[in-house]
C-alpha cells in the first residue's frame, strides 16, 4: 500500500466524528434505549482515543492536569483493590471505572477540535430526543417507567436533564423557548408522579442550594419564590398523591429499607480487620458480604436484590478502606470546589449559567446515587463521566478566557 493511501486511512481514523459518534451512542443507548449496546460505543470511543494517542498529534505529556489527577485517583483505587484484595475484587466494576475515564477523555478530546463549536446544538438535539423518547415510551407504548425497569432510574434521568433543559430555556431564541418549557414539564412529571423520594430530595436540596448561593441579584429571589410556589401547589393539589407518600415516609422512617441496610452495613464494618479498615476489602466485595448479614432478617428476600449499602460513605469505607475513602471524597470535594470557583470567577452570564446548571447536575447525581445505587454502578459512573468531562472542559474555557 502506497503512502498516499496510508495517509488517507490515517486521516479517516483520526477524524473527530468517530469519537463524537461514540459519545452520542453512549448517551443514547444508556439514557434513551437503556440497552447493552452502550458497551460497544464505550470501547469504540476508547479505541479511537488510542488511535489519536498513537497516530495523532496528542501525547501523554499533553494530557491536562485535571485529567491526570482523575486518572491518578482511579488507578490508585484499582491498584489498592487488586494488590490487597484480588480475590474479592469484581472485575466488572473495575471496567466501569475505565469506561468512565473513556467518557471523560473523549469529551476532553472533542473540546480541543473544531467540531466543539457545534456542541450547543448537538447537545440540545440529543437532550430533546431523549426526553421525548421517554415520554413516548410511557404514553404511546404504555411502558410505566419509560425504557427503565425502575421508577427511581426514570426519576434519575429527569433530575440529571432538568438543569440542562432550564439552561437551554434561558439561552435559546424565543421560538424554541416554548419547546424547552414543554420539555421541562414532561421531564419533571415522573419525579412527582412516581414519588421517587431520593430524586425529589436531590432536586429540592440542589435547587435551593444553587439558587441561594450561586444566583445573583433579583434572580435569586425569583428562584426561591418559584420554589415556594411550586411546593405550595404540590401541597394543595397533592399531585399523584405525592405528599401523602412523603407523610407516609416520615411516619415509617424507622422501618425504611435503607435504615435496615445501613444497620447491617455498620455491623459489617465493625467486623473489619485492621488492614481492611486501611485498604478495604476490594471493589465489589459488598455484593458478596452484605447479604450474609441480612439473612436473619425476615425481609431478607426483599433486601437481597440490593446487595450494596445505599450509602457511598459506608460502601467505600468497606470496599476501599480509609485510604480509598480519602481519595474518593477528596476527589469529589475538589470537583465541588472547582465548580464553585468557576461559578464565582466567570464573567459571562451565559457561561456562568451553564456552570451553575452543571453544578446542579453534579449535586443531583451525587445525592441521588448515594442513596439509591452503588458507587461503582453504571448509574453512578456513566453520568459522572459526562459531568466530570464537561466540568474539565469548562475549567479550561474559563482559564483560557475570551
Amino acid at each position: 500500500m502506497d503512502r498516499a493511501k496510508l495517509d488517507g486511512i490515517r486521516h479517516i481514523l483520526l477524524h473527530p466524528f468517530w469519537i463524537i459518534f461514540s459519545l452520542v451512542g453512549v448517551f443514547f443507548f444508556f439514557f434513551v434505549l437503556n440497552r447493552g449496546g452502550v458497551i460497544v460505543f464505550l470501547w469504540s470511543g476508547g479505541v479511537f482515543l488510542l488511535v489519536h494517542l498513537v497516530f495523532g498529534d496528542d501525547s501523554i505529556k499533553a494530557i491536562p492536569l485535571y485529567h491526570r489527577l482523575l486518572l491518578g485517583i482511579c488507578l490508585s483505587l484499582v491498584l489498592l483493590s487488586l494488590v490487597f484484595s484480588y480475590e474479592q475484587t469484581d472485575t466488572h466494576r473495575l471496567f466501569r471505572i475505565a469506561q468512565m475515564l473513556v467518557i471523560v477523555f473523549c469529551i476532553g478530546f472533542i473540546s480541543r477540535t473544531e467540531t466543539a463549536r457545534h456542541a450547543y446544538s448537538l447537545v440540545g438535539t440529543v437532550l430533546t430526543v431523549s426526553i421525548l423518547w421517554q415520554f413516548i415510551a410511557r404514553g404511546l407504548f404504555k411502558l410505566p417507567y419509560g425504557t427503565w425497569s425502575n421508577p427511581h432510574y426514570l426519576a434519575n434521568f429527569a433530575i440529571l436533564t432538568l438543569p440542562l433543559v432550564f439552561y437551554y430555556f434561558m439561552t435559546v431564541s424565543k421560538p424554541y423557548k416554548f419547546l424547552f418549557l414543554l420539555l421541562f414539564v414532561l421531564d419533571i412529571d415522573p419525579v412527582f408522579k412516581y414519588a421517587s423520594r431520593p430524586a425529589f430530595l436531590a432536586l429540592f436540596v440542589t435547587t435551593v442550594f444553587v439558587t441561594t448561593f450561586f444566583t445573583r441579584s433579583r434572580y435569586r429571589w425569583f428562584g426561591l419564590l418559584a420554589i415556594c410556589v411550586g411546593l405550595l401547589l404540590l401541597g394543595i393539589t397533592n399531585y399523584a398523591g405525592f405528599f401523602d407518600k412523603l407523610k407516609e415516609l416520615i411516619t415509617t422512617i424507622s422501618n425504611e429499607e435503607r435504615v435496615h441496610i445501613w444497620k447491617y452495613s455498620l455491623e459489617m464494618l465493625q467486623d473489619n480487620s485492621p488492614s481492611a479498615w486501611l485498604v478495604g476489602n476490594g471493589i465489589g466485595s459488598s455484593a458478596e458480604m452484605l447479604p450474609k448479614y441480612m439473612i436473619p432478617d425476615p425481609l431478607y428476600q426483599v433486601y437481597q436484590a440490593f446487595p450494596f449499602q445505599h450509602n457511598f460513605l459506608l460502601q467505600i469505607l468497606f470496599e476501599n478502606g480509609i485510604i480509598g475513602t480519602v481519595l474518593v471524597f477528596g476527589g469529589l470535594a475538589l470537583l465541588l470546589v472547582l465548580f464553585i470557583k468557576l461559578s464565582r470567577s466567570t464573567v459571562g452570564a451565559s457561561l456562568r449559567l451553564l456552570i451553575n446548571c452543571m453544578l446542579a447536575v453534579f449535586l443531583n447525581c451525587l445525592i441521588f446515587t448515594s442513596l439509591t445505587t452503588g458507587f461503582y454502578a453504571k448509574y453512578t459512573l456513566y453520568p459522572m463521566g459526562f459531568i466530570i468531562g464537561t466540568l474539565f472542559v469548562l475549567a479550561e474555557e474559563v482559564r483560557n478566557g475570551p
